[in-house]
């Protein structure tokens, strides 16, 4: 039901909206979860919001209460392969199964079990969902489950842009053939999603613009997701920045997260400490096993993941974004924005994102460039601050929390047209 009254003049009529994420966005962990829970907020201001999502073990499935409100409900489920020994072996075996056979990847099973694509479809039935909105292609299956509900789909990557890249960085032989395969099943389950939705959210409007040129999504409503960041939470000045300090955030079981941080430690910090031997670099995030941590040079800390990035972001002279492949947005760009934390970025780490290169970050695509521009800020502090004033007012303009139920409510006019119900 859409809902008007005095405080809704001149606005969006009120829309109820299921958020499927597969896994849990709380607590926050990684760059999509931040995504996600801003989106929640964002359209909990003047709509009703659904988060429809799986827990990974019991303690997180029970922290999930904490982000309810009058505005956000929540149904969750435990992951069905991590309600018991038994269970893992047996979904590890049927999903194995279903790569072989069906040519499914493991990670869209995992992330779309049967039970879950339920729980979905329950949720859009109990509160008669205007709108689902589905993210990331691992949901493929859902329109099935769903055949008269309105849904877009949120795709956070354009991974079959990215599949070439992934292949050509794996060694040569057998591990760039099982590569190749698994880039093949991936994409053939990514581009049939985009075919199976009528509606496709990106992350940037670079990602909406390529997919608009794709035989998979012609005919296709494809239209850029509002962006928005808690600038709020963020508050420059609070921390007293470190002389010689550089911060490397992510989730290193990413591929591209784990590939950044390999390159920055073997080729870059080493030119870094050759120029400023004090030099110290705080890798903070989850997922940076034995195998990269061996590449650690001198002046090289990892703290693993922390529940609360903005001390690191607050005191660190600047922080790196050293990716060479990858997708969306870099949601840890916008993190620093907010915090006004000087960033040196391979092109790669802020494409699509409407950031100058000299304003607002610092641009390097080689090592030795990197490396220079790192030593360069760590030697200048004034002209850092410059780049992290510039970086804020960059997220001032464009990624307010201020502004974003705006943004999204033009969104949700384009893509949920109002129906009368009983």
């Amino acid at each position: 039901m859409f809902e008007t009254g005095p405080g809704n003049a001149g606005r969006s009529p009120r829309v109820r909206i299921v958020v499927a994420n597969s896994y849990a966005p709380w607590p926050v962990t990684k760059g999509l979860d931040r995504l996600i829970m801003n989106l929640l907020d964002g359209l909990s201001v003047r709509h009703e919001v659904v988060l429809a999502t799986m827990a990974l073990d019991r303690g997180q499935l029970e922290r999930l209460r904490g982000i309810e409100s009058p505005r956000i409900a929540v149904r969750a489920i435990l992951a069905p392969n991590k309600r018991s020994a038994a269970r893992r072996a047996w979904h590890k075996a049927r999903n194995a199964a279903a790569a072989v056979f069906s040519g499914v990847p493991m990670q869209v099973s995992y992330a779309s079990p049967r039970e879950y694509l339920d729980l979905v479809a329950e949720a859009a039935r109990d509160v008669r969902a205007d709108l689902v909105l589905a993210s990331y292609w691992h949901l493929y299956r859902l329109p099935e489950a769903l055949p008269d509900v309105r849904l877009a789909l949120v795709t956070m990557d354009l991974d079959f842009t990215v599949h070439p890249r992934r292949v050509a960085r794996a060694r040569a032989g057998l591990p760039r053939m099982l590569a190749a395969s698994r880039a093949a099943m991936a994409e053939r389950i990514e581009l049939e999603a985009y075919g199976r939705y009528d509606t496709i959210l990106t992350v940037t409007e670079a990602d909406a613009d390529v997919l608009r040129h794709h035989r998979a999504a012609a005919g296709k409503t494809i239209r850029a997701l509002p962006l928005a960041l808690d600038l709020s939470y963020f508050e420059p000045g609070a921390f007293e920045r470190e002389r010689g300090r550089v911060l490397l955030l992510g989730a290193f079981h990413a591929d591209f997260n784990d590939d950044a941080l390999r390159y920055f430690l073997r080729e870059v910090w080493p030119l870094v400490r050759g120029r400023n031997p004090a030099a110290r670099l705080d890798v903070v995030g989850h997922g940076a096993g034995e195998g990269v941590r061996a590449l650690a040079g001198a002046g090289v800390e990892f703290a693993g993941g922390v529940e609360d990035i903005r001390p690191y972001l607050g005191r660190c002279s600047l922080m790196v974004l050293p990716l060479r492949f990858g997708g969306g947005v870099r949601i840890r760009m916008m993190e620093a924005a907010g915090m006004s934390t000087p960033v040196v970025s391979t092109p790669a780490g802020v494409a699509g994102m409407g950031l100058a290169s000299g304003r607002e970050y610092l641009e390097a695509e080689r090592p030795g460039g990197m490396a220079d521009a790192i030593a360069g800020l760590l030697e200048n502090p004034g002209e850092a601050a410059r780049l992290g004033r510039g970086a804020r007012a960059w997220a001032e303009r464009n990624i307010s929390m201020e502004t974003y139920p705006d943004r999204l409510d033009a969104l949700i006019e384009a893509v949920a047209s109002p129906r009368t119900r009983s």
